[in-house]
């Protein structure tokens, strides 16, 4: 369980750190959770330790350090800052539909009504994923006792879950019947309804300690468990150890699900491996075959099946015409305010992460320089199996993937990629595209504002920002969108690409924007 000194004296030797305080953090970290910190994390990493610091009153890292060698309120703080925090309502669709449609059904056929259905979410971070499984339940009339639990290892964190009071930004992409029915809306914030937070219990729990499967934990005999876009975090030794006690800790005919992000487990461990409708889940090895629904066999990667409640238009061009044409009014004007809700301030002085994906060495950039999406989307795909950290790959993935019609797969990709890199502003921006060609208007603006809170010199996301607000008839704030185009594309030369648009020269864009800012202050939709 416990990595070699070198290991992590080497850690403390690499570039990211400014400070070698830092580096002694990330050891401690690392024994007491399995996190690793490889050098293009660091970054990131150091980051959300000064965000510790700020929120513990610490100003010195040595004190920082000295302070996380005990258990106590600064190791908490700091392992809620560097462990997976990003999640929402109902993702990763495919997955809840073969839960809802395949898994679940098999289970009640299989058990009486005195046993319980026993689902427990590891990594649950804030909570929406065990309250999304207790929301499900509901909805499908589930006429048997059930045990829901999510455990974490941070516990600010599950003092949050516990409250049940999130921000839009954990609900995107949840249709408004379901936010309607099961939230109450206070200001900002949307209040869980009691009856689904009554049926979920919390409780702290290290993934990489040796205390589980237990019945003190409530961890054993479990009929499903998720443990979803975790294990990316984790070395392979580490990946391999919960692994099998996440198995270990399943009744005979249990599930296990991960998350499309995480390493495959054939190979690792001794499990089932098992196609879905939505994807690869596993299963005992030790269970009785002949009560499998499915056709057990081995897979080298995970591909979700995925659905969505999203209603998907037409696929992305290299040429955006998506963010680019009119569109119709016919929706009242968006909420101002509302697009900050799980954002940290960017740093004053530090350029926004932009990696569009450019023309030279990089076969991967090369592949979608050609227009060759599919040659694109393998190689990015690839890149990202040995560096999940690589922006942009990341940002490849998801264009190739809109640009063969792929709009829902893109749409997952990307909120994966937002996993990783939060202060991002290009995949805001396409996410933005991506909610736009969902029809998903108002949540797209936030998410191109979101992209402009990030990078205040984005043309992309002031003009995609601008059309949608004309859509949804929100007139003046079109027209400062479009002025914030027109300022920013001024500064290109006639012949220069401008960042994220796929090699469109600003000359062009330009003209677009004044076209556009032209429309909207003669009266009339953008020309």
């Amino acid at each position: 369980m416990r990595a070699t000194r070198a290991r992590l004296a080497s850690t403390g030797r690499a570039e990211g750190w400014t400070d070698p305080a830092f580096a002694r953090v990330a050891e401690v970290v690392h024994l007491v959770s399995g996190l690793v910190f490889p050098p293009n994390r660091q970054p990131a990493a150091e980051s959300g330790m000064r965000r510790a610091m700020s929120s513990l009153r610490i100003t010195d890292p040595d004190a920082l350090g000295r302070a996380v060698q005990g258990a106590g309120e600064a190791r908490d703080a700091v392992l809620a800052e560097l462990t997976v925090g990003e999640t929402y309502f109902f993702r990763e669709a495919g997955q809840l539909d073969a839960l809802r449609t395949e898994i679940l059904p098999s289970l009640l056929a299989t058990r009486g009504a005195a046993a319980p259905l026993r689902i427990w979410s590891a990594g649950c971070a804030s909570g929406e994923e065990p309250y999304t499984l207790a929301i499900l339940l509901r909805e499908l009339g589930w006429p048997h006792p059930a045990r829901i639990l999510g455990t974490d290892i941070a516990r600010p964190r599950l003092d949050g879950a516990q409250r049940g009071r999130y921000t839009r930004w954990s609900l995107r992409g949840v249709s408004e019947a379901r936010v309607e029915r099961w939230f109450e809306r206070r200001g900002a914030h949307f209040q869980l309804d009691p009856a689904i937070r009554a049926a979920v219990d919390f409780a702290p729990l290290n993934l990489i300690a040796d205390d589980y499967p237990s019945a003190a934990s409530g961890t054993r005999e479990q009929d499903v468990v998720l443990c979803r876009n975790v294990l990316i975090y984790f070395d392979m030794a580490s990946v391999a150890l919960i692994a099998a006690r996440l198995l270990a800790s399943l009744a005979p005919d249990g599930w296990l699900l991960l998350g499309a992000s995480d390493p495959p487990l054939q190979g690792l461990v001794s499990c089932e491996v098992v196609m879905t409708p939505g994807g690869i889940v596993y299963r005992r090895a030790d269970r009785d075959p002949t009560r499998l629904p499915y056709v057990a066999h081995r897979v080298d990667s995970f591909t979700p099946a995925s659905s969505s409640e999203l209603s998907w238009a037409s696929p992305l061009s290299p040429l955006s015409p998506l963010l680019l044409a009119p569109a119709d009014v016919d929706e009242p004007a968006i909420e101002s305010g509302a697009t900050r809700d799980a954002l940290p301030a960017p740093a004053p002085h530090s350029p926004a992460p932009h990696a569009a994906p450019d023309s030279g060495a990089d076969p991967v950039a090369a592949a979608y320089g050609a227009a060759d999406y599919p040659r694109a989307e393998s190689l990015a795909r690839g890149a990202l199996s040995h560096d999940p950290g690589r922006l942009a790959a990341w940002i490849v993935l998801v264009r190739s993937l809109a640009n063969q019609g792929r709009l829902r797969e893109a749409d997952e990709e990307c909120m994966r990629a937002l996993d990783l890199h939060r202060l991002a502003p290009e995949l805001h921006y396409l996410h933005a595209t991506l909610l736009r060609a969902a029809d998903e208007h108002r949540e797209a603006a936030n998410a191109a504002r979101r992209a402009l809170y990030l990078d205040r010199t984005f043309a992309m996301a002031y003009l995609q920002l601008g059309d949608l607000l004309v859509h949804l008839g929100d007139a003046p704030r079109a027209e400062r969108a479009f002025e914030g185009a027109v300022r920013e594309l001024a500064n290109s030369t006639d012949d220069e690409p401008v960042p994220a648009a796929d090699g469109v020269l600003a000359s062009r864009l330009r003209r677009i924007a004044e076209m556009r800012l032209h429309g909207i202050r003669n009266g009339g939709r953008p020309a």
